[in-house]
């Protein structure tokens, strides 16, 4: 259910499920009976040496500065829908010589796909069930709609919502700071604070009333709920998730995913990594804003990609959603980037003119398509360790 976008039907439902499983479901005995008060936690942080940074990049948040602001737009003649219907038709083939298929027009044998990833049979019910030309036309319905709201644009708050919102992310990362000594603050964690404060603070309230006892919060006041909320999410991400060796001194961690996510575009898209070796092109020029972020940084990218790509992270409690979600983004904008120079392809790579394929119909089911397993990821790591 998550994998097709269960959780895309309404905001509360995603909203309830995220703090039900970082909060209830995966304490793991991570949290105390007494915990201490968000708001001592806020007031040590905001005299702690991250207090200037903090204040840098709580003021270019919500839309404020780039790279929120962006030009793109959504293409009607956008090669990635002709890449979409190709890559159906060749999967299509592929099944029918399996003998996966019924002969009854072109329907699954009781709705089921071979998803590669580890050999399992999964099931998948896909928005584009069919395979001819006419799925091509089916986006153009939807991108629109999807594409309104961007993940952490602020052109549609107030003024007013806008301050209220930056003051929420200025005391979630006080406390953040205080609560964690060892990574202190860093960027990209800013982006991570206030994309959750976007999803969770609506329902963070009556939601709250519904948690065990153990894990509800105890402040008072709407504002003071949602903040303390919101700051036990992240350190949920950060404890149970391992979120906070991205952001750890060095950013060692985050180099070393982006070195993993270079060796995975030579397996699963040898040309274009071919393409990147002969212009000297860096993975981590555009890849560590992707991982710091996951994936909040790109231009134009929507709020229902980004928040279907945290629903399988969530609950598959693995990064490898984010792995095969860059793959796809890469897969996607082949066209595009092997046709150009090193300058054109950085270019590309921080706006996306085109956004449609951001679009989560398009840009989910390509990335769950690739196949990346946790066992060839830690092989891959372990190649990177040794070469350091």
């Amino acid at each position: 259910a998550i994998r097709i976008g269960g959780l895309s039907l309404t905001p509360i439902l995603r909203a309830r499920f995220w703090m039900w499983i970082s909060l209830d479901r995966s304490r793991d005995g991570f949290w105390e009976e007494k915990r201490r008060p968000f708001e001592e936690w806020r007031k040590e942080g905001e005299e702690s040496r991250w207090k200037g940074v903090i204040e840098r990049d709580v003021v270019r948040s919500f839309g404020n500065l780039p790279p929120h602001k962006t030009g793109a737009r959504i293409m009607a003649n956008s090669v990635v829908r002709a890449m979409m219907m190709v890559r159906n038709r060749i999967r299509h083939s592929r099944m029918v010589s399996r003998g996966n298929l019924m002969g009854n027009g072109g329907e699954w044998e009781n709705g089921n796909e071979l998803l590669e990833d580890g050999g399992e049979m999964r099931q998948e019910h896909r928005r584009q069930s069919t395979l001819d030309c006419s799925c091509i036309g089916a986006f153009d319905t939807t991108l629109d709609e999807d594409l309104c709201e961007m993940a952490l644009n602020g052109s549609g708050l107030s003024s007013d919502v806008k301050s209220d919102m930056q003051n929420k992310l200025r005391n979630v990362l006080y406390a953040l700071a205080a609560k964690h000594p060892q990574v202190g603050y860093c960027q990209g964690m800013d982006y991570v604070v206030g994309h959750l404060l976007r999803v969770l603070q609506t329902e963070a309230i009556k939601m709250n009333e519904a948690l065990t006892p153990a894990v509800r919060s105890q402040e008072v006041g709407e504002e003071s709920v949602v903040q303390d909320v919101v700051f036990r999410v992240m350190d949920s991400f950060f404890m149970t998730y391992n979120l906070r060796h991205m952001y750890w001194p060095e950013l060692r961690c985050l180099k070393t995913c982006c070195k993993v996510f270079e060796k995975l575009i030579k397996l699963k898209l040898p040309v274009l990594a071919d393409h990147f070796d002969h212009h000297d092109f860096n993975v981590g020029l555009f890849a560590l804003g992707w991982f710091q972020t996951l994936f909040l940084y790109l231009p134009s990218m929507p709020s229902a990609t980004v928040c279907h790509i945290w629903d399988i992270w969530l609950v598959e409690r693995s990064f490898k959603i984010f792995f095969r979600v860059g793959c796809a983004i890469l897969f996607l904008s082949q066209p595009i980037l092997l046709n150009c120079e090193l300058e054109g392809m950085m270019t590309y790579l921080n706006t996306f003119p085109d956004a449609t394929l951001l679009n989560p119909d398009i840009l989910i089911p390509c990335g769950l398509g690739i196949k990346v397993t946790n066992r060839m990821l830690e092989k891959i790591e372990m190649e990177c360790v040794q070469e350091r």
